[in-house]
């Protein structure tokens, strides 16, 4: 039986920079027959923990769906001793890996509803794989909505793919930037993303939310969604604590009662009603 806390040799496939301090990881198990984090075998918002050698470790949202490859993909920004000597490595280099954890959000509960993904910064990259996985079944679903907001065009992540899906139809994308810029490659309103939300019409009883960004955002995003009449059981939302174990050995990441890495990331906005330091302090 595998140690659930000894990583797996993983190798640096490749690396594409997203923005200044925002790169893609594609990273590959070195024994593809080995029990772990694939690429092929998680549910959109689970989490891996990474190490690399002589750096520590730390947990990273997995941010695509569940692929047919054996490539996992992890959209992490450089900040911090662990990511630091991470965008050092180049191509080939090896790292551990271990997951997937967590619950991930209910895509199925979200079945035979309009899905509204509310993304703040760095949010955008768990809730890609959200956004991914209500495409790969895309009539089990009726309308999907992106509502994204970022502090400026330079830090706007996944944008030509985003804008892709939206020119073909498949997702209605709103997007707020808090400091445009003139010849921006993309409309978008001056503020933040709970104006987004705000501003658009909803029908509550069918409407399912799947909400990721600073814990800042989550309370007045909730409460707004919630005097619109989408029900708190059907709002979604990830808490990316400190996981040290994702086990729910070490009690690092205990909100009150609560074990992140186990009963989490992902919370309803009912069950988060006991986890007022997780939204009004963050990790």
């Amino acid at each position: 039986m595998n140690d659930p806390l000894q990583p797996l040799t993983a190798l640096l496939v490749a690396r594409e920079d997203l923005t200044a301090d925002t790169a893609l990881f594609q990273l590959a198990l070195a024994d593809g027959r080995g029990v772990g984090p694939n690429g092929m075998n998680h549910k959109p918002g689970q989490f891996v923990m990474l190490s690399v050698l002589g750096a520590g470790e730390a947990p990273f949202s997995i941010c695509h769906a569940a692929a047919q490859v054996p490539i996992l993909q992890l959209c992490i920004r450089r900040v911090g001793r662990v990511t630091e000597r991470l965008f050092e490595l180049s191509p080939g280099s090896k790292v551990g890996l271990r997951g997937p954890y967590g619950n991930g959000f209910p895509l199925q509960r979200m079945e035979d509803h309009d899905v509204l993904l509310v993304a703040g910064g760095l949010g955008m990259a768990p809730l890609r794989s959200v956004l991914q996985g209500v495409l790969a079944n895309r009539p089990r679903y009726h309308r999907v909505m992106l509502a994204y907001g970022f502090r400026n065009p330079q830090e706007m992540l996944f944008g030509e793919e985003l804008q892709g899906l939206a020119q073909s139809g498949a997702v209605e994308l709103h997007l707020a930037v808090d400091q445009p810029q003139p010849g921006q490659a993309f409309s978008a309103m001056q503020g933040h993303v709970g104006q987004l939300v705000e501003g658009l019409t909803l029908e509550p009883a069918r409407t399912t939310v799947a909400l990721c960004g600073p814990p800042v955002m989550y309370q007045g995003t909730a409460e707004m969604l919630r005097n619109k009449g989408v029900w708190p059981q059907k709002t979604f939302m990830t808490f990316e604590r400190r996981m040290a174990c994702g086990v729910g050995q070490c009690g690092h990441c205990a909100i009150g009662y609560r074990y992140t890495c186990k009963d989490g990331p992902v919370f309803s906005a009912w069950e988060a009603r006991g986890l007022r330091e997780a939204w009004e302090q963050g990790a």
